[in-house]
């Protein structure tokens, strides 16, 4: 079979990315070898929360990618899209300083935290910084990945070998002329380990409860309404640590007993009954920028340049990429915030011709690598 796209990795940032692919007329093929959002992608919270941050590129970034994501999910899959108020609260001194710089700086609405509200916080809660912004969201991460692989060619196929020959790349039986690849924390399938990637496992609960949560609230976990009536989310993903490939399984009645002990550090959710667990690793980069670029072929650009073995610089633009190949990853818990940002800017780079923004281009971590690995 012949498509202009191949995208191997169908969590939130390969399904934003066929979408917007085949919105623009491509012909897109999406490849997973497990299913649709059923990774980390599919155990996420998918809420659609600014980045509390100070300045920085990060911080520009993700106040372009919240306002484009809270405008994507609403007009496009309002089906699978519940907007709410958010409230963050701070959960350390050090978060509470970087949100007090935040309030003062942000463009984005917030306002004081109504009487109905405050008198649901925990007095821990009470006394921490906060900032309550008037809009927010919050998604089915699953049933907004399916609906935007509809209609584009699904293929549960297992990759275990890439092929690229007479300019096109070569997967199993499916040909074409670009590939991207969008597979989170999961083997790279190329021998690009100079890439900085950290896997972040995650664990969300569904709930039912007597407690009305009038909001999102992000503290020491995050607990929000979902599109589900009557249903409730909590859910970590930097404070439940486990990966899958050490070996060990992951105790998930431990993982539900430290979500809900740390929800009641901000609220009192009376009569609970558990639904269902959603679990998954999900992919965030080392210096918490997200990935959108082309891949270095590292033995190739050594061979050009072995003076970069000893930290002599090169021009990234000199580099031997891998040839119509791209790399979307590293969102960590952002993913749903910053999958339309990144697709849209994959879109205007294969059908407009527009450039990438080098900033995000996984290239960066290849001159320390290269400099560490000098044998």
């Amino acid at each position: 079979m012949e498509y202009d796209v191949i995208i191997i990795g169908a969590g939130i940032n390969g399904c934003c990315s066929a979408y917007t692919l085949a919105q623009a007329g491509l012909n897109v093929a999406l490849i997973d070898q497990d299913g649709i959002a059923s990774g980390g992608s599919g155990a996420a919270g998918a809420f659609i929360s600014p980045k509390i941050s100070k300045a920085g590129a990060l911080k520009e970034i993700m106040e372009r990618a919240h306002a484009e994501a809270l405008e994507f999910y609403t007009t496009r899959f309002p089906r699978f899209t519940l907007t709410k108020p958010l409230l963050h609260i701070a959960n350390s001194p050090q978060e509470s300083d970087k949100l007090e710089h935040f309030k003062r700086e942000t463009s984005l609405q917030h306002s004081p935290i109504d009487d109905a509200l405050q008198s649901l916080l925990t007095e821990e809660a009470s006394n921490d910084s906060a900032v309550y912004f008037t809009e927010g969201a919050v998604v089915d991460a699953q049933g907004v990945c399916r609906s935007m692989a509809e209609g584009i060619d699904f293929y549960p196929l297992k990759v275990e070998q890439l092929i690229h020959r007479d300019e096109v790349w070569q997967v199993g039986d499916l040909n074409a002329k670009h590939l991207v690849l969008a597979l989170g924390a999961y083997p790279k399938l190329l021998p690009i380990d100079y890439v900085g990637l950290r896997g972040i496992w995650g664990h969300r609960i569904d709930i039912e409860t007597s407690t009305h949560v009038p909001c999102i609230l992000h503290h020491h976990v995050s607990i929000s309404p979902t599109t589900k009536e009557g249903i409730v989310a909590i859910g970590a993903t930097h404070d439940v640590h486990y990966s899958p490939f050490l070996g060990e399984l992951y105790d998930v009645e431990q993982g539900r007993a430290v979500l809900l002990e740390k929800a009641s550090k901000t609220l009192t959710l009376n009569n609970i009954n558990i639904i269902n667990d959603y679990t998954g690793l999900r992919s965030g980069s080392n210096d918490y920028l997200p990935m959108l670029g082309n891949l270095v072929d590292a033995d190739a650009t050594l061979l050009c340049y072995p003076h970069l073995r000893h930290g002599k610089a090169v021009d990234p633009a000199d580099y031997v990429y891998y040839p119509q190949l791209t790399m979307i990853n590293g969102s960590g818990g952002y993913g749903f915030v910053l999958a339309p940002y990144l697709a849209k800017r994959l879109k205007e780079y294969l059908v407009d011709g527009k450039a990438l923004n080098l900033a995000l281009s996984p290239s960066r971590f290849f001159p320390r690598w290269a400099k560490k690995h000098q044998s």
